[in-house]
């Protein structure tokens, strides 16, 4: 946040002064004799709180702020839980599941409930508890109503509560302390303050191991704002508006960001609940930046099942929840749309990752089929260089006399078609692609047709030959389909809910072929041909059937009673592959008919 940032923040402080100390239930001595009382809740600093003393996980107890005078109050802002290490404080100690903030006393008082998310997972976080309409009063109560139990310590934590934090509220209480920052004295001891910072960066960049002291000296600045501020803002700001006048130190911040230690998150995540809009945003993305570098450069985990796992090594697949399809060739390897990895992995019939194609370095990204998303870490690049992809959506195999090709559809509505060693042959994008949405359990899909490719995008088909000419375009009348499959005839199987509904190339719509015989008790299901053109179908509630024809089924096995997330199958000698949740599962049909029981 900017200086002059900062000063008009400052001046939105109402003048409000405490007619008390702070107020709680309880207060926390812990084993090393220190005491966490109500007032530490409201001191403006994130890496001290209150803690209730009580037995068990702090159901039922509360921390009070009185004013002085009744004071108009919009919102209270509360950070949950034990920040002071970050995520690491937040498991070890008690944190709040839902809290209860009340304004005011009496007929007048008015309540509101919060739940909250486990920030053990989620990392410091403000809450914002935003009334439905101005209040008058005089006190503010925040209670626990119910509690996560911490790993370690069951006490249950507030780090600061804060009075209007979230819209402001006119007022003239800081005028000292903008006088103050503004003089000669306030601006030679931000002068200092940065001098001594730089000085502190320079050394950790220059030591090969590091200065653990050094860089806590860094982190609490960024955390808490600058020292010399803290001071003035204890003596001139009234409790329960002082975290609105403590910025993070911003040469603290920068320093961190470019030092790129992991150790240095919880700070930069503190600092990130301290600020407002565009640049709470904006530092909470570096955070998510520096949770995916650290992944990346720690390597990995270098003991990976068969069949994978979630993840960006070799051998892992990363969906986010989107379907990842797959295709089998006429040797049984199997080609996985990798969607979040960017990449086509390959794997053999007994599970063994064979490497795959788009990169084979892992890179932190963004990119997602909505536009962006939180950092994560992708088994490669996402790249619109031939041979890369960005989220590859769909992998077909198109064989060959001699050997098999490939043609992958990816997010951005391109088309690549790749030899048998994955080299890059040519390309094309379709024309006026919208951009996908997601949690729809896919939107895009790539069919071989009588030697040409129809590529379905929404509720838009359109057919290419292998050489990117646009042959034929039609629009879906029944929308955007959740599952496709070419028939030998040169026809399009798509799924809508239950049914199939087949279209030819021209867009005539056929209709409905399948009756009930997949019964009832299902809500999404995929197709695929095997190798001898035969059609198959697996359901969500683990069925699977292969048909004499569409609509007339062979063989229906209930492989498993779990519940299948978002299948995409392949079928190769009777053994149904399937994809989801970032994992292979494998079914032996003809085991299953032999009274044998299969892994699923």
């Amino acid at each position: 946040m900017g200086r002059t940032r900062w000063l008009s923040v400052l001046a939105l402080l109402p003048a409000v002064a405490l007619a008390g100390p702070p107020k709680a239930s309880s207060e926390l001595r812990d084993s090393e004799g220190e005491r966490h009382p109500a007032a530490l809740a409201f001191d403006g600093l994130l890496e001290t709180g209150w803690a209730e003393g009580d037995d068990g996980a702090g159901e039922g107890s509360w921390v009070e702020l009185s004013l002085d005078r009744p004071t108009e109050i919009t919102s209270v802002s509360i950070w949950p839980g034990n920040l002071s290490q970050g995520k690491r404080s937040l498991k070890e100690c008690g944190r709040p599941r839902a809290l209860k903030v009340t304004v005011g006393e009496g007929d007048g008082a008015v309540e509101k409930i919060v739940v909250l998310e486990d920030l053990a997972e989620v990392g410091p976080t403000r809450v914002d508890v935003v009334l439905d309409a101005p209040v008058e009063a005089r006190t503010v109560r925040v209670s626990v109503e119910q509690a996560f139990e911490g790993y370690v310590f069951n006490d249950t934590y507030l780090a600061e509560v804060a009075v209007n934090f979230a819209k402001g509220d006119p007022g003239k209480a800081a005028e000292r302390l903008i006088a103050w920052a503004e003089g000669p004295a306030g601006v030679k001891a931000a002068a200092k303050n940065r001098e001594e910072i730089i000085a502190k960066f320079e050394t950790l960049s220059a030591s090969e191991l590091g200065d653990s002291e050094v860089l806590a000296g860094i982190m609490d600045q960024a955390a808490d704002g600058a020292p010399y501020l803290r001071e003035r803002v204890a003596s001139l700001v009234p409790a329960g508006f002082r975290v609105h006048a403590l910025p993070p130190d911003e040469v603290s911040v920068s320093a961190l960001l470019k030092l790129k230690d992991a150790n240095a998150i919880p700070a930069l995540e503190m600092a990130a609940t301290r600020l407002l809009g565009a640049e709470a945003a904006a530092l909470s993305d570096k955070v998510d930046y520096f949770y995916a570098y650290q992944e990346l450069i720690g390597g990995g985990d270098r003991n990976l099942p068969y069949w994978g796992q979630t993840g960006w090594e070799p051998g892992a697949l990363r969906g986010f929840g989107e379907p990842l399809p797959l295709e089998v060739d006429r040797a049984g390897t199997l080609y996985i749309a990798d969607l979040a990895n960017h990449r086509v992995q390959r794997f053999s019939g007994e599970g063994r990752s064979l490497g795959s194609w788009g990169g084979q370095e892992p890179e932190v990204s963004n990119a997602w089929i909505t536009g962006s998303r939180r950092w994560y870490v992708g088994g490669a690049a996402a790249s619109e260089r031939a041979g890369g992809f960005t989220l590859p959506v769909d992998v077909e195999v198109i064989p060959g006399k001699d050997a098999d090709r490939f043609a992958v559809l990816d997010g951005k509505g391109r088309v690549q078609l790749l030899d048998d060693e994955g080299r890059p042959e040519i390309s094309w994008s379709i024309l006026g692609a919208r951009p996908l949405d997601e949690g729809l359990g896919g939107q895009a899909y790539l069919e071989l047709v009588k030697g040409n490719l129809a590529v379905i995008w929404r509720d838009q088909v359109t057919v290419f030959t292998q050489q990117g000419e646009e042959v034929g375009a039609f629009e879906l009348a029944d929308g955007t389909p959740s599952g496709a499959e070419a028939l030998k005839n040169g026809k399009l199987l798509l799924l809508y809910g239950p049914e199939m509904i087949l279209y030819s190339l021209d867009g005539f719509r056929h209709g409905r072929l399948n009756g009930d015989e997949l019964g009832l008790g299902f809500e999404d299901w995929d197709l695929t041909l095997d190798e001898d053109g035969k059609l198959w179908a697996v359901t969500d509630n683990g069925m699977a059937v292969k048909y004499k024809k569409p609509g007339k089924v062979d063989l229906a096995i209930q492989f498993t009673d779990r519940s299948l997330e978002k299948p995409r199958i392949a079928v190769f000698d009777d053994i149904v592959y399937i994809v989801e949740g970032d994992h292979i599962t494998r079914v032996d049909t003809l085991e299953l008919l032999a009274g044998e029981t299969a892994a699923p």
